[in-house]
């Protein structure tokens, strides 16, 4: 999912890099129904929605405000830019019914370009130039984990995503995988026969999580959990990329609800973060400072993109709105944009506000 959002994403950012000179609305709706305010008879991101186009308007002249119901979306009139935006917000959301739990939209006179994030963001809007980072805080803050919890007979595998910050959890899918060959009665007592049917079993397993794993590739973490005997040997056999997205094997029971599964991760997943950002963020500025494959600062950095050098780019969140052209070349670019929290994040504003990985030195 969110490879596909990126990739979305990256189509828009060309757009809006051969169409700078139009203005662009760029609105984000918290338009999860499970969210308490979008329960009432007016769902909260209605009511935002109305006061964001009153704000907008308010600062236009009326000229513009009252034509967006006649205008048409072919019209190439300047004093018209703003009705057609108005018009194709309306005509889009008219029939809207929401699927995700946030929806960014980017509509300029001449395009449309909507999006379902699977996390919350907080109501926000933009008019003039795109505003594209809270978009990248979604994708980047939403992390897939498989969990694979292993019993004697079944192995259960859940796909759970979870935001960065491990306060938002979704459980995407929950399978189980019974023993193919189990232990007959008569030959329960055979411990060689034993062993070999838990070998058969746990290689069976691990050839199932590969091919999961490879069929996902929007997982980015794997956990391991119930027979810890099991688990463990699970991890010796599965596939080497799959060995290096494990972080933790646990002791969950197998037939925890899911609910408490997504729990019982949450703190673990919180801390493999935390390490893999303050590592992230120390090897970054020591690169800089010996001038290798590391930048610092927008000068550097953008010195990096515009040599398409960029890796990957972090940076603390909120980000400084001049930084939003850096990160729309940055996408464009197809590099991995991460936005960084605690410590790391400090230490990056600390080195300029933005930091880049870089694929090979820039002088």
């Amino acid at each position: 999912m969110t490879q596909e959002l990126f990739d979305d994403l990256r189509e828009f950012a060309d757009y809006a890099a051969a169409n700078a000179q139009e203005k662009y609305l760029s609105i984000y709706l918290l338009v999860d129904p499970s969210h308490s305010e979008n329960q009432s008879q007016i769902p909260a991101w209605h009511i935002y929605l109305k006061n964001a186009i009153a704000d907008i308007e308010a600062s236009l002249d009326s000229t513009q405000t009252k034509q967006w119901k006649n205008v048409r979306l072919s019209d190439t009139d300047p004093n018209k830019d703003w009705a057609r935006i108005r018009k194709r917000l309306d005509k889009y959301l008219t029939s809207y019914r929401p699927e995700g739990k946030t929806l960014a939209l980017f509509i300029s006179p001449s395009s449309e370009y909507r999006f379902e994030l699977p996390v919350q963001l907080s109501n926000v809007h933009h008019f003039g130039k795109p505003h594209i980072q809270e978009f990248l805080w979604a994708v980047d803050e939403y992390e897939a984990h498989m969990v694979v919890l292993l019993a004697e007979d079944e192995a259960r595998v859940l796909q759970i995503g979870l935001d960065r910050t491990a306060t938002d959890a979704t459980v995407i899918a929950d399978q189980h995988w019974l023993r193919r060959q189990r232990k007959a009665a008569h030959a329960a007592n055979i411990e060689s026969r034993q062993d070999e049917l838990s070998r058969r079993f746990i290689q069976s397993i691990a050839k199932d999580a590969n091919k999961y794993f490879l069929g996902h590739p929007d997982i980015e973490r794997v956990i391991l959990g119930g027979d810890q005997r099991l688990a463990n040997a699970v991890l010796g056999a599965v596939h080497p990329s799959v060995q290096e997205k494990v972080i933790a094997v646990l002791s969950i029971p197998v037939e925890a609800p899911a609910h408490v599964i997504a729990s019982r991760i949450r703190e673990t997943a919180e801390q493999h973060e935390r390490e893999y950002e303050d590592a992230l963020v120390a090897e970054v500025i020591g690169q800089a400072k010996a001038r290798g494959r590391g930048a610092t600062g927008t000068v550097a950095v953008g010195r990096a993109l515009d040599r398409s050098a960029v890796r990957l780019l972090a940076l603390p969140y909120p980000a400084d709105e001049a930084l939003e052209p850096m990160l729309l070349q940055a996408v464009r670019q197809g590099s991995q944009v991460e936005f960084l929290h605690g410590d790391a994040s400090s230490r990056a504003a600390e080195a300029g506000g933005i930091i880049a990985q870089l694929y090979y030195a820039v002088n």
